[in-house]
Order: structure tokens, then C-alpha cells, then sequence
């Protein structure tokens, strides 16, 4: 019996984990790249205004849900938690909060979870805004959770999906950046707290490197999934594709509001870097 049928088969399986893992992780890679890109080049602009100490005037909120997200994370995945600190003084590597934690190396479950913990802080970030929307502009709210609750479907190897994820982030930042919103104090206030939770939102080295151990653990049980709808129940692959598509949607239209509160601090703290240069001469 020729093994040509059974390579191809395996091969299939690879080839669709692997596209299912691209999917899932890529948009959160991608937007973890965006906020620290964007993260680095405002703390440059704050930090030649104000000195170190200016990280602060965001980092008493951003920090904290930065790290918060770790530990939940950790508990939810199994994780021990040794050691926390929401907020400190900056330390000489830079740090101004941490969490560490232990785990069992032989369990799977921990194991894939160092994955989850690396980007918590993204999930976490994303939520803590959503939860300020509900708070405090509720229109914006219910707009989003409109969205959130629909049958919309993300993946960064569909292009067509694209295109109605960027008419969904349109609609809602032109309803959320509305002149209604701006005469509302609520607004503001709101506007104050999403710049400081989305200024700390980006992956440390060690967040990076804690996500990088986990991937391959995540990657397999993605393969072994394929595997068993293969064999067992062919829908599953399917199921799966389709979870992970609203699993983006979903996650990465909460991520569009950090970015765009990321940009923005960009922008005000370079306006105010080059017009305080500007008139010292």
C-alpha cells in the first residue's frame, strides 16, 4: 500500500494547524508590535519633557491593569504566583511593575498557558477601555457590544475581511469622537483613563519571551485538534476556523481603540516636545 495517501493527509493536517495558528496569533503579534512601537516613541517625547518621572502621569493606571492581566492570566492557566508589584519606582532595567510565577513543566496546560500570560496584557488593557466605555459614554458601548455580539468574522489571510473590520472600526470611532461626546465631561474623563490604560498596554522582553515558550505548546494542540476531526469528526476543523475568526473580531476591534489612543499620545506629546524646543530655542 502506497504511504503517498497517508503524507498527503498529514501534510493537510500541518498545513491547516498552521494556518489556524497564523490566524489566532498573528493579529495579536501584529498589534503587540503596533502598541510598542508607538509605546517606545511617545515615552521618548515625555521622558525629554518631563524626565523619567513623567511615565507616571500614566503609569499609575496603565501599569497596574498591565499587570493584572499576568496575574489572572496565571491563575486561570494554573501558574503560582511568587511575586507581584503593580507599580514601583522605576528600577534600573526600566521596570516599574512585575509579576513572576512557577509552573508545572510537565502539564500541557501550564505550559500552553505561558502563551496566554505573555499577551495578558493586551486582553487586559482591551477589556479595562471596554469596561470605561460602559462607565462612562455608553452609546459608544452599546455600539461596540453591537459588533462584539454579531456574527463578524476576522483573519489576517482574508482579505475581504478586511475591508468590514475597517468599516467596523470607522463606524465606531466616528460615533465615539463625535461633537456630542466632546461637549460631555464623562467623555473626557473616559478619554483620560483609555490614554493611560493603552500607554502600558505593549510586551516587555519578558512578556515576549514568556509567550515565545508557549506558542509550540499552543501549536501542537491545534495540530492534535486537526487530527481528531480529521479521523472523528471533519466539522470540528471547521468549528474551529470559525471560533477563531470571531475570537479576532472580537479582540482585535477592542485592540483598535489602544492603538488609536496610542497614536494620539504620540501625536500630543511630539506637539508638545517640538513646540517646548521650539520657543527654548
Amino acid at each position: 500500500m502506497s504511504v503517498a495517501p497517508f503524507f498527503s493527509i498529514i501534510l493537510s493536517i500541518l498545513w491547516s494547524s498552521l494556518v489556524e495558528f497564523i490566524s489566532f496569533t498573528g493579529g495579536l503579534v501584529l498589534c503587540g508590535f503596533i502598541l510598542g512601537s508607538l509605546e517606545r516613541q511617545s515615552n521618548k517625547n515625555v521622558i525629554r519633557i518631563f524626565g523619567i518621572k513623567g511615565i507616571y502621569f500614566t503609569a499609575w493606571l496603565g501599569t497596574p491593569v498591565h499587570e493584572l492581566g499576568h496575574a489572572v492570566m496565571c491563575l486561570i492557566f494554573g501558574h503560582r504566583v511568587t511575586g507581584i508589584k503593580l507599580l514601583q519606582a522605576t528600577a534600573p532595567d526600566g521596570t516599574i511593575g512585575y509579576v513572576t510565577h512557577a509552573y508545572n513543566p510537565d502539564s500541557l496546560y501550564q505550559k500552553t498557558g505561558n502563551f496566554f500570560i505573555g499577551l495578558a496584557p493586551l486582553v487586559s488593557g482591551s477589556l479595562s477601555i471596554f469596561l470605561c466605555t460602559y462607565v462612562l459614554v455608553r452609546d459608544s458601548y452599546r455600539t461596540i457590544l453591537d459588533y462584539l455580539i454579531g456574527r463578524q468574522h476576522f483573519s489576517l489571510l482574508d482579505p475581504v475581511t478586511w475591508v468590514t473590520f475597517g468599516q467596523t472600526v470607522r463606524s465606531i470611532f466616528s460615533g465615539l469622537f463625535s461633537w456630542e461626546n466632546a461637549a460631555n465631561p464623562a467623555f473626557w474623563l473616559f478619554f483620560v483613563l483609555s490614554l493611560c490604560i493603552a500607554s502600558h498596554m505593549s510586551l516587555s522582553r519578558e512578556d515576549i519571551r514568556g509567550a515565545a515558550s508557549g506558542a509550540g505548546t499552543l501549536f501542537l494542540l491545534i495540530a492534535v485538534a486537526n487530527t481528531l476531526s480529521r479521523f472523528l469528526d471533519p466539522s470540528l476543523n471547521g468549528q474551529i476556523t470559525s471560533l477563531i475568526g470571531r475570537f479576532n473580531f472580537c479582540l482585535l476591534l477592542l485592540l483598535s481603540l489602544a492603538i488609536v489612543f496610542s497614536v494620539i499620545k504620540v501625536l500630543l506629546s511630539g506637539i508638545l516636545y517640538l513646540s517646548l524646543r521650539r520657543l527654548n530655542g
